[in-house]
């Protein structure tokens, strides 16, 4: 009879992602797996610097009771002042990875060896010393609830977590139940998880809130309320980002600078109302027809600007046309034309340069008649 095959390296995934799936919060379950990432990054930032502090403490905390027990102001448990002294050492260099690593495991690992170097020291005697055991471990069991409260990742959390249980069961297996017996002593270290765990969601919660109301903000203070296209503000920075990004990768790029022509027309004949709706079409037009591989953006009241990465003079003007041809048909009883200038980059021409060039071909455009495409010398 042949034996199954155990499919490890399947299953050990499906479990992380249950785990994680547990210990995520509601908040943040409707976000996509790219705006989770970005959320955990944004949270990462703002806690290493803190984690590395909570870290410190601890660090700080064994040179206090080093101290105390050079003096003969507390009971020793057995540990060697300069024994104590360089575990304090120990966590404080341990603090300092934290704040400079990148790589997130290897933050975790120095958390874990930060937190499990203060826990022995604090809170596990050496044989025959037992000074004021309740009181040490105590007093330890602060910093690991502090660094849940501060914890982002499910992972994290669950790590820190594990080394306290095992923690816990290792004083037992040590120094047998504390006088109070097991029971209240597993009820204690629980709590200090489920404490830990209800601080660090009840964090996440708030983080998620800030952070959509940070991209609400960002996308307000980019967005064009009415055509939903970029604003000015918005085109400025994506679009020299665009347009280096293109240059630097060495493909063409084109800039066209569109016109409603006679919008105040438009707003004389229909409203407001009317020339809204007009500004709108054209808008879903563009959002549509530009894509992934540029951008589109409102710079002025019936001015609109598009960014076209990797087109060159034949296909931003193709581009130009199917736009405006699009665009001229009735739509709501109001016939509206629209006038382009395209002018495609020039070897060392800044953004800024080549956007005048397409409006100059705007004029040129308006004044062979207007709905029409004008392209702006290559050379």
């Amino acid at each position: 009879m042949r034996a199954r095959p155990l499919h490890a390296p399947i299953a050990v995934p499906g479990l992380i992602h249950s785990l994680r799936g547990l210990l995520s919060r509601r908040s943040t379950r409707s976000l996509t797996a790219a705006e989770r990432e970005d959320l955990a990054q944004a949270q990462l930032r703002a806690t290493r610097p803190i984690i590395s502090g909570v870290l410190l403490c601890g660090a700080v905390l064994l040179a206090i009771i080093a101290v105390f027990d050079l003096s003969h102001v507390t009971p020793s448990i057995g540990y060697p002042v300069w024994s104590q002294l360089l575990a304090a050492l120990g966590v404080a260099a341990c603090a300092a990875g934290v704040a400079r690593l990148d790589q997130w495991q290897q933050r975790l690992m120095l958390i874990l060896a930060g937190t499990l170097l203060t826990g022995i020291f604090m809170s596990m005697p050496l044989p025959g010393a037992t000074g004021q055991l309740a009181l040490r471990t105590g007093l330890f069991q602060l910093l690991p609830l502090a660094l849940m409260a501060l914890t982002v990742r499910p992972m994290s959390l669950l790590a820190l977590a594990l080394l306290i249980v095992v923690m816990a069961q290792l004083r037992i297996v040590l120094y047998g139940a504390p006088g109070t017996g097991s029971a209240l002593y597993w009820l204690y270290t629980l709590m200090t998880i489920g404490f830990g765990l209800v601080l660090a969601g009840y964090r996440t919660d708030f983080a998620v809130s800030a952070w959509q109301m940070r991209r609400r903000l960002v996308r307000q203070a980019h967005t064009d309320e009415l055509t939903g296209l970029l604003n000015r503000n918005g085109w400025t920075e994506r679009a020299i980002a665009l347009h280096a990004q293109a240059l630097a990768a060495g493909r063409p790029v084109a800039v066209v600078v569109l016109d409603i022509d006679y919008f105040k027309r438009i707003n004389d004949d229909h409203g407001h109302e009317g020339g809204d709706a007009v500004l709108q079409r054209l808008g879903d037009l563009m959002r549509a027809r530009t894509g992934a591989n540029g951008c589109a953006a409102r710079i002025g009241g019936e001015e609109f600007a598009v960014l076209l990465d990797g087109d060159d003079a034949v296909s931003a003007q193709a581009f130009a046309e199917r736009l405006r041809r699009e665009f001229g048909k009735a739509h709501g009883g109001v016939v509206a034309t629209l006038s382009a200038g395209i002018a495609v980059h020039r070897p060392g021409e800044s953004l800024r340069d080549q956007m005048r060039r397409a409006d100059l071909a705007l004029y040129d455009a308006k004044r062979e008649g207007r709905d029409r495409v004008h392209l702006a010398d290559v050379f």
